[in-house]
């Protein structure tokens, strides 16, 4: 049987996630160029879609990346013996779906 404290996920609340808030390490990932328009895609929609109140931080492609990792880091996904990307994927798709 695998590993229940692993599998239950990376971090374990968004306090986890706010105490590491800073990011501090600068990582360069290549991308498909659909995922970068949807990258764009969300930046864009967010920005339209929030009042001059709600403006403090600047929303990048980095943010949302950073909150996907943060996010995707709270799932419980059982990461024994993936053999490629599209395994992952298929994976992390299982549970976001439950």
């Amino acid at each position: 049987m695998a590993n229940m404290e692993r599998n239950s996920g990376l971090v374990s609340s968004i306090t986890d996630i706010e105490e590491q808030s800073v990011a501090s390490v600068r990582l360069t990932v290549p991308v498909r160029q659909d995922q970068e328009e949807v990258l764009t895609r969300i930046v864009r929609t967010i920005s339209t879609n929030r009042s001059k109140n709600n403006r403090q931080q600047r929303i990048t492609k980095a943010s949302i990346i950073r909150a996907y990792i943060d996010a995707m880091s709270a799932l419980a996904l059982n990461y024994d013996e993936i053999p490629n990307e599209t395994e992952f994927t298929r994976r992390l798709m299982e549970v976001i779906s439950r």
